[in-house]
């Protein structure tokens, strides 16, 4: 017999999480680009006045990146200082929450985890 899949997805389309001016990423739904469309944008307005500090995302897809990964910074007149990071990639889904602060254990953990329950399963 020959191992034919029975569904065609064509992995051209990207798909990117997508949002405007949110406060958290849950708002962020993953949405399929259109043809044109070849990286994912997410950015950051960060904005710091007195004490408090107000994070605000946006995300989208684009047909490129408006520039490199940058960060603007500037000060308004109600001595309000705001900051812009933007970042753009081009694999489905990578302008998503950002990696808790956990550093790279938590992703190996994961990993781990798969994998040794695959080994169980080749041992059973």
């Amino acid at each position: 017999g020959t191992g034919g899949s029975g569904c065609s997805t064509t992995p051209d389309n990207l798909s990117c999480y997508q949002c405007f001016k949110v406060r958290s990423p849950e708002f962020c739904l993953p949405t399929a680009c259109s043809s044109t469309d070849q990286v994912c944008i997410s950015h950051k307005l960060i904005i710091t006045l007195r004490l408090r500090v107000k994070t605000l995302l946006s995300k989208r897809c684009a047909p490129r990146c408006p520039n490199t990964n940058m960060e603007f910074k500037w000060l308004s007149d109600s001595r309000e200082l705001s900051k812009i990071v933007r970042q753009c990639c081009s694999r489905s889904l990578c302008n998503g929450a950002p990696v808790p602060q956990e550093g790279p254990w938590a992703l190996s953990r994961g990993l781990l985890l798969q994998v040794g329950l695959s080994l169980l399963w080749v041992l059973l």
